[in-house]
C-alpha cells in the first residue's frame, strides 16, 4: 500500500530560521535512538537532499549557519515503522522563500518559479507560520502585530496578482503558528504561553489574516515551540544537537492538523451541527461515515478516510502515552506499518516534550 500523503507549507520571513529548522527536523529522525524511542524514523525520498540536509545540520554543529533559501524548494521525507520495511506516511514540505516576501522577482524565470510554487500551496493540508523568536524576544509583540499584518498583506497581493494572471491561488485552511529559536526563552516558558500572549496582544491582527485567507479558524489555537539547536553560551562552544525543542513534535501536529481539519470541513456539511459540538464528537461522527468520507471531504483531506481506519478514536482522544506506546508496539508486531508509525506520532504530542512545545487551544 502506498504511504499516506501529507502536504505542508512553512512559511516565515528571511532570517526566521527556516533552514536551519529543516535541516534539524532531518538530522534528529535519522537517528537510531530517535527510532528506538519514537518507533519510527524518516528518510528523504531524494539522496541528495538527505545528504545536503545532514551537510547542513554537521556546519551547524561547527557554528556555521546556513543560509537562508532564496527559491522555492520541494523536500519529501518518508516515515518508516521501526524494522518495518514499507513507508507509513510521506510528508511534502513546501518552502516559501522568505526573500520572495519582501522583494519582487528579478527575472521572468524567478517570476515562473514564484508561480509554480505558489500553485503548490494549494496542495497543501496545514501551513506553518514561523516567527522569529529572537525578534519576538527583543521587540515584543509590536512584532508579532508586524508580522500578521505582514503576512495579511502579501497573502491578499499574492491572491490578487494570481487571479489577475489566471491563476487561482488557494491558501491552506489549517495553520500552526510556530515561534523558533525558543532557546532564547526560559525553560519554563511553553506554548500555552506563547498562546496567551498572541491571543491577548495581537487578536486584531489575527482577525484580519484569517479574514484574508478566508478561514475564520485558520489561526489562533495551534501554536508550537520550535528550536533547531541551542546556541551555546561559549561562543566558541560547538552546538550540541539534542538540544533541540520542537522538531519531535512537528510531524506529528501536522498529522493532527489535518485530522482536524478533515473534521471541519464534514461539520460544515451538516445543516444541524450544533454550535457547541467538539471536535472530538465531529470526530465520531465522522468515524462512523469513515467508508464514504472521500464523498463529500475535498480532496486535500481525502486522506482523512484512510487514517481513521488505522487510528481509532480512542486513540486520538487518548491523553496516556503508555496506552498509546502499547498500542504502537501491538501495530509494530503484526507489522501493521500505519497503525505504528500514526499511532506513534499521536503519542508524541503527549509525552514532556509534546506537551511544552505544542499547544492547541480549542
Amino acid at each position: 500500500m502506498p504511504p499516506l500523503d501529507l502536504h505542508v507549507a512553512v512559511f516565515g520571513a528571511s532570517g526566521a530560521g527556516k533552514t536551519v529548522l529543516l535541516a534539524a527536523f532531518y538530522r534528529a529522525q535519522t537517528q537510531p535512538s530517535f527510532q528506538e524511542e519514537y518507533a519510527y524514523k524518516i528518510q528523504a525520498v531524494n539522496k541528495a537532499q538527505g545528504n545536503q540536509l545532514l551537510g547542513r545540520f554537521y556546519r551547524l554543529e561547527e557554528g556555521k549557519f546556513p543560509e537562508g533559501s532564496t527559491r522555492f524548494d520541494e523536500i519529501e521525507f518518508d516515515f518508516f515503522p521501526r524494522d518495518l520495511p514499507e513507508a507509513a506516511v510521506r510528508i511534502h514540505w513546501y518552502d516559501y522563500p522568505g526573500r520572495w516576501w519582501e522583494d519582487e522577482p528579478v527575472d521572468a524565470e524567478e517570476r515562473e518559479a514564484m508561480r509554480q510554487g505558489l500553485l503548490k500551496l494549494g496542495m497543501s493540508q496545514v501551513g506553518i507560520l514561523l516567527a522569529d523568536g529572537a525578534k519576538y524576544r527583543s521587540e515584543g509583540t509590536g512584532y508579532i502585530r508586524w508580522l500578521f499584518e505582514h503576512f495579511a498583506d502579501e497573502c491578499d497581493r499574492l491572491r490578487r496578482t494570481s487571479a489577475a494572471t489566471g491563476d487561482e491561488v488557494s491558501f491552506p485552511r489549517e495553520w500552526i503558528l510556530a515561534l523558533s529559536k525558543a532557546d532564547l526563552f526560559p525553560p519554563d516558558y511553553g506554548a500555552r504561553d506563547f498562546e496567551r500572549e498572541v491571543c491577548r496582544d495581537a487578536d486584531d491582527q489575527l482577525a484580519k489574516l484569517c479574514s484574508v485567507l478566508r478561514a475564520e479558524h485558520a489561526f489562533g489555537h495551534r501554536f508550537m515551540l520550535l528550536s533547531s539547536v541551542a546556541a551555546p553560551a561559549d561562543a566558541h562552544a560547538q552546538v550540541d544537537p539534542r538540544t533541540s525543542l520542537g522538531v519531535r513534535t512537528l510531524a506529528p501536529a501536522i498529522l493532527v492538523s489535518t485530522v482536524e481539519g478533515a473534521v471541519r470541513e464534514a461539520q460544515a456539511t451538516r445543516k444541524e451541527k450544533s454550535a457547541k459540538e467538539t471536535f472530538f464528537q465531529g470526530l465520531r461522527d465522522l468515524v462512523q461515515f469513515v467508508d464514504s468520507v472521500d464523498d463529500f471531504l475535498p480532496k486535500r483531506y481525502q486522506i482523512v478516510s484512510k487514517i481513521l481506519r488505522f487510528v481509532s478514536l480512542k486513540d486520538f482522544a487518548s491523553t496516556r502515552v503508555d496506552r498509546l506506546k502499547k498500542v504502537r508496539e501491538d501495530a509494530l508486531r503484526r507489522g501493521d506499518t500505519f497503525k505504528a508509525v500514526l499511532t506513534g506520532m499521536v503519542a508524541a504530542l503527549r509525552d514532556e516534550e509534546g506537551l511544552r512545545a505544542y499547544h492547541q487551544n480549542q
